[in-house]
């Protein structure tokens, strides 16, 4: 699964650096338990978390998702595209990587899909850089700050995303939706 791969990586490229946990701790300012943790496939961290582990160890998001590719052009078919769904995420939550493990990679354009479920929980989050979201299909609440802006199929939203921000699912809704990060 994509998690294990997720997991490997990062100790990986935290070994190729010759970085204790401790180090990459005091880098991300995580606990040496919690990134023992993401790393042994312990916990599945949210796509946030994972933003400022890639940040800290100097490399793309989609560096984490594979090693990343020499070449100038990276094409990834449908049936090749990778699904994750965090822990912690609200429950059936499912992200879809469109491209990941382009070196040097500075966007990372992920399909976001929310069913309405009874045990949806909501959460906020925040990451360094910009991001943008295009509703595909459905309608939902975004928050940004203290705002919360309703979005329907074909909107659009920019933001930089050091700001606290997240989706607002509607009742009996279910909404899919592009978000792509950027560094």
């Amino acid at each position: 699964m994509e998690e294990i791969i997720i997991a490997r990586r990062i100790k990986e490229i935290r070994t190729e650096k010759n970085w204790t946990l401790e180090e990459l701790a005091k880098r991300t300012g995580f606990t040496k338990g919690l990134l023992s943790k993401i790393e042994n496939n312990k916990v599945s961290p949210p796509v946030s978390t994972l933003a400022k582990i890639a940040r800290a160890l100097d490399v793309s998001l989609g560096d984490l998702f594979g090693p990343g590719d020499i070449t100038p052009l990276k094409i990834v078919r449908s049936q090749e595209r990778k699904t994750y769904s965090p822990e912690g995420y609200p429950q059936g939550q499912v992200i879809e990587t469109l491209i990941s493990g382009f070196q040097k990679q500075k966007m990372e354009p992920l399909i976001i899909s929310i069913e309405d479920l009874d045990g949806y929980e909501t959460k906020f989050y925040n990451h360094p850089g910009q991001e943008f979201i295009f509703i595909i299909e459905g309608s939902m609440g975004y928050r940004y700050d203290n705002e919360v802006y309703l979005l329907s199929k074909g909107d659009s939203l920019y933001f930089d995303s050091g700001i606290l921000h997240g989706p607002l699912p509607l009742k009996g809704q279910r909404v899919r939706y592009l978000s792509v990060l950027c560094s």
